[in-house]
């Protein structure tokens, strides 16, 4: 019998990692016949998702206007009960622990088991107030709880006290074939939605710092969102115009990343970063802010990037500093960071999924 699985999203068009990751695993399991996968959005606000999704797999969306997490959700639960009966739904993956607080209510009675995605790590949830109380009341009743890195795994099964139901899964990475012959730029590179969450505030004071010792450099953004206003207007007061470069939405960021020399993120919090994925893939050491989870997970100090003390703007200039000077330096970085990455292959971690989905509907 087909399995009926849904992907349950805030917006799958938007241009996220959340999405694209998303998308990926979707369209890998849509290849196998005992699976019938589809999207369900709370909206869609774009005509068409910013990834290619598997032209069987079917998008539904529950309306078009966007809705902050709260009372304007309780009409959304017969809504999203009726979907799951019509569409005979076997399993939903809510891709934000958000949509928990729709899933659990709206599969209570029903043959549908939930799994809860959890694309960020446990304590960004418990310190925003709506998104703790989700966790703590629903999130706590899901059939599975997926996170990005095994040291949130650990947290969630302490936290509830449960471990059968907690589990990890890493996000695949890019395969990239390097060919040891890519022309690179004196480029830093940054890929990231431009949303406060990703620090750009930080991101901003570090480019001014080593840009204006570094006059041959320029850093390049890949990403659109409300923050470009700001960068846009920093970038004017500080003559940084052509050397901070604002590329928007690119849907296929390793064009650039195999162009730059150094990936940087200064994310305020984080999950298991795509980003830093990709830019291993492509060949670029990584200098990343060591939030809790994510960073750590994909960049060995010293070897393949650098980690650097949570918003510590000057000991982030002076690690760029020291590989922006030293070729030989960056050379050896770049060599070791595409290696080690088995357990971040596509292949291994659909099939992860594929034994959980099976797992919960023996």
């Amino acid at each position: 019998m087909m399995q009926r699985i849904c992907f349950f999203s805030g917006d799958v068009t938007r241009n996220g990692g959340t999405e694209r990751v998303s998308i990926t695993i979707a369209n890998e399991l849509a290849k196998e016949k005992k699976y019938h996968i589809c999207f369900l959005s709370l909206v869609e606000q774009k005509d068409a998702p910013c990834y290619d999704i598997a032209p069987n797999i079917q998008r539904f969306s529950l309306g078009n206007k966007w809705l902050k997490p709260g009372p304007a959700y309780l009409p959304l639960i017969p809504k999203v009960k009726k979907f799951l009966t019509e569409q005979k739904i076997d399993v939903l993956i809510d891709i934000d622990v958000v949509l928990d607080v729709l899933s659990v209510p709206a599969a209570k009675g029903l043959k549908t088991k939930v799994i809860s995605w959890e694309h960020s790590n446990l304590p960004y949830e418990l310190g925003i107030l709506y998104r703790r109380v989700i966790v703590k009341h629903f999130t706590k009743k899901t059939d599975k709880i997926v996170t990005l890195t095994k040291g949130d795994a650990e947290a969630f099964r302490a936290f509830f006290g449960q471990k059968d139901r907690v589990t990890n899964i890493y996000n695949p990475a890019t395969e990239i074939q390097l060919t040891g012959k890519e022309k690179r730029e004196n480029w830093l590179i940054t890929a990231s939605r431009l949303v406060p969450e990703k620090g750009f505030d930080y991101l901003l004071q570090v480019a001014k710092e080593v840009l204006t010792k570094f006059p041959d450099w320029k850093w390049v953004l890949c990403g659109e969102g409300p923050e470009r206003k700001n960068i846009e207007s920093f970038c004017k007061a500080e003559g940084l115009e052509g050397r901070i470069l604002l590329m928007g939405y690119v849907p296929k960021v390793e064009t650039f990343l195999l162009k730059s020399k150094i990936f940087v993120l200064t994310s305020k919090a984080e999950g298991l970063p795509m980003c830093l994925l990709e830019a291993r893939s492509c060949g670029v050491p990584c200098v990343s802010f060591d939030v809790p989870t994510g960073p750590a997970d994909l960049i060995d100090d010293g070897v393949n990037g650098y980690l650097i003390e949570p918003f510590d703007v000057k000991a982030m200039a002076k690690k760029l500093e020291s590989l922006m000077k030293d070729e030989e330096l960056l050379s050896n970085m770049a060599k070791k960071a595409p290696k080690g990455m088995e357990e971040f292959q596509l292949s291994g971690i659909v099939l992860q999924w594929k034994n959980l989905i099976d797992q919960l509907l023996e």
